[in-house]
C-alpha cells in the first residue's frame, strides 16, 4: 500500500498557502481542517486497501464468487468517512459475505464506530450533550438524541477489579442523595431520588489545609432499593478488608430515613450527624444568635432533651410566625441526637464532606437537567459517573461489555425471593470481633437472605 501521494497533496496543501500573506487564525483553522482531511483519506485508503487485497487473494477466489461493490459511510472518531466495500457469494453455500467488514469486526448496520459513541459520551458527561454533539466528532455533528440513546441503551455489568488492601482499625461511610428530574410527565411526583454511598480511609494527611480522603470508593443507584445498595456497599468493603478486623465503621449523613437503614448490613456501625445539617438547623432555629446556639448545643450533646425543648420555647415565643419550621427542625435534632453526641467520639477524625461530593460529581449532570432523563437513561448516567467519580475511564472494551451484556442492578433489583439456600442451624459467625450464635431452623428465605449479609457470607 502506498500512501506516499496523501502527504505529498497535504505538502503541496501548506505551499500554495505559504505563498500569500495569510493570518494566524485563518492559518489555525487551514491546518485543522487539512489535518482532518488527511486522516481521513488515510483511513479511507486503508480500508480499501484491506478490501481490495483480498479481493484479489487467492483464498477469496477458491471461495467466494464477487457479487458487487457498495459505497458505505461510517462515523468515526476521525469523522464521517465514505468508502467501497466488495460483497462476496459464497461458492458452497450461496450466503453473502462482506469481507471488510467481518475482518474489522463492524457489524453490517452500524452507522457509528464504537471510538466515536464512546468519545460522545465522555464528552457529553464532561460537558454536556449539547457541546458534545457538536464539538466531539471533526466536521460533523449529532443530535443530543442519539448521545442520549447510546446511554440509555448501556447494561452497566462493570465488575472491578479490587485490590485487596490492608485493613485499617476505623472505616467510614457517607451517604447522601441527588435529586433529578424524569422526562414522564403523567405518573406523579417527577423528582427522583438517587441515593449515592461513599467510603473511604479518612484524611491520606491530617497536617495540610486541603485534605484529600483516602482510598475513596462510590456507590450509587437510582433503581436499587436502597437495602439492596446497603449489601452492595458491603459486599465491596467485604471484597475489599477483612472487616474483622475493623474496630470501628462511622456511618455520617443527614440523618435520612435510608441512610439509617444501614442496620442490617452494618449492624455495629457508629451513626453521626452530618455537621452541615446540624449547623444549618440550629441557625434556623436560634437565628445565628452565638450565645444562644452555644447553649443550645451544648445542651444536645450531653442529652438534655427538655431543656432544649425549653431554649426552643423561648424561640417560639419571639418568632410566633415560624413555629411550624422550628418545631420541624426542633424535632429533627431530637430524632438524630445520638448522631450529634457521636461527632465528638474520640476515633471519630473526618468530618463528612459528602456534600461536596455530591456537588462535584453528580448534582451539575444530574440535577441542572429539568425533564432530562428516562428511568434507564438516569440510571446508566449515573453508574457513569459514578465509574468516572471512581477514575474508571469508558474504554472501548467496557463499553461493548456494557452494550452487549446484561445489566447487573437491574437484575439485582428484580430478585425477590432467594431459594434452594441452606444455613447450618445453631453455628456461630464472627463479625466486627462480636460472636453470633444463630438457629435457622425457622428462617424463610427472606430472612436468609438478609442475615447473609448480616453474617459475612456469601449466596
Amino acid at each position: 500500500m502506498n500512501i506516499l501521494p496523501l502527504f505529498n497533496s497535504f505538502l503541496y496543501y501548506f505551499n500554495d498557502i505559504l505563498k500569500e500573506n495569510i493570518k494566524l487564525h485563518d492559518l489555525e483553522s487551514r491546518i485543522y481542517n487539512s489535518t482532518n482531511t488527511l486522516n481521513l483519506n488515510t483511513l479511507k485508503d486503508i480500508l480499501e486497501f484491506i478490501d481490495l487485497s483480498y479481493k484479489h487473494s487467492k483464498e477469496r477466489k477458491e471461495l467466494y464468487y464477487v457479487k458487487d461493490t457498495r459505497a458505505r459511510t461510517l462515523v468515526t472518531s476521525l469523522g464521517l468517512v465514505e468508502f467501497n466495500k466488495t460483497y462476496y457469494r459464497s461458492k458452497v453455500d450461496n450466503k453473502y459475505f462482506s469481507y471488510l467488514e467481518d475482518y474489522l469486526s463492524v457489524d453490517k448496520w452500524a452507522k457509528m464506530t464504537l471510538k466515536a459513541e464512546v468519545n460522545l459520551i465522555n464528552n457529553s458527561l464532561d460537558n454536556g450533550m449539547s457541546w458534545a454533539s457538536t464539538n466531539t466528532i471533526p466536521n460533523y455533528s449529532v443530535s443530543r438524541q442519539t448521545i442520549s440513546k447510546k446511554i440509555k441503551n448501556i447494561n452497566y455489568n462493570l465488575i472491578e477489579d479490587m485490590e485487596r488492601k490492608e485493613t485499617p482499625s476505623t472505616l467510614y461511610i457517607e451517604a447522601d442523595e441527588v435529586h433529578s428530574n424524569l422526562q414522564s410527565r403523567n405518573k406523579g411526583n417527577k423528582n427522583k431520588v438517587v441515593p449515592v454511598i461513599l467510603t473511604h480511609e479518612g484524611h491520606k494527611e491530617d497536617f495540610v489545609r486541603k485534605k484529600q480522603l483516602n482510598n475513596k470508593h462510590y456507590i450509587a443507584s437510582s433503581i436499587l432499593k436502597t437495602d439492596k445498595l446497603w449489601n452492595e456497599t458491603y459486599k465491596y468493603l467485604d471484597n475489599r478488608y477483612n472487616l474483622n478486623k475493623v474496630d470501628y465503621l462511622f456511618i455520617s449523613g443527614d440523618g435520612a430515613s435510608w441512610i439509617k437503614g444501614y442496620d442490617e448490613a452494618f449492624p455495629n456501625a457508629i451513626f453521626v450527624l452530618d455537621k452541615f445539617h446540624y449547623r444549618k438547623a440550629l441557625n434556623i432555629i436560634f437565628k445565628k444568635d452565638p450565645l444562644i446556639t452555644f447553649i443550645a448545643d451544648d445542651y444536645l450533646r450531653h442529652n438534655l432533651k427538655d431543656e432544649f425543648k425549653q431554649l426552643v420555647g423561648v424561640q417560639l415565643g419571639l418568632f410566633p410566625e415560624q413555629r411550624q419550621k422550628m418545631i420541624k427542625y426542633q424535632n429533627y435534632l431530637l430524632n438524630n441526637i445520638e448522631g450529634i453526641i457521636n461527632q465528638h467520639h474520640p476515633k471519630y477524625r473526618c468530618s463528612c464532606s459528602m456534600e461536596g461530593h455530591i456537588s462535584n460529581y453528580y448534582a451539575k449532570r444530574l440535577t441542572s437537567r429539568p425533564h432530562a432523563y428516562s428511568d434507564d437513561g438516569l440510571e446508566n448516567t449515573t453508574q457513569l459517573l459514578t465509574m468516572k467519580a471512581n477514575n474508571i475511564t469508558l474504554t472501548e472494551d467496557l463499553y461493548h461489555q456494557s452494550k452487549y451484556g446484561n445489566s447487573t442492578y437491574k437484575q439485582l433489583n428484580l430478585e425477590k425471593y432467594i431459594s434452594n439456600f441452606r444455613l447450618q442451624s445453631n453455628q456461630t459467625y464472627n463479625y466486627f470481633n462480636n460472636s453470633y450464635s444463630v438457629d435457622s431452623s425457622s428462617f424463610n428465605s427472606k430472612d436468609i437472605y438478609r442475615l447473609n449479609y448480616f453474617l459475612n457470607k456469601r449466596l
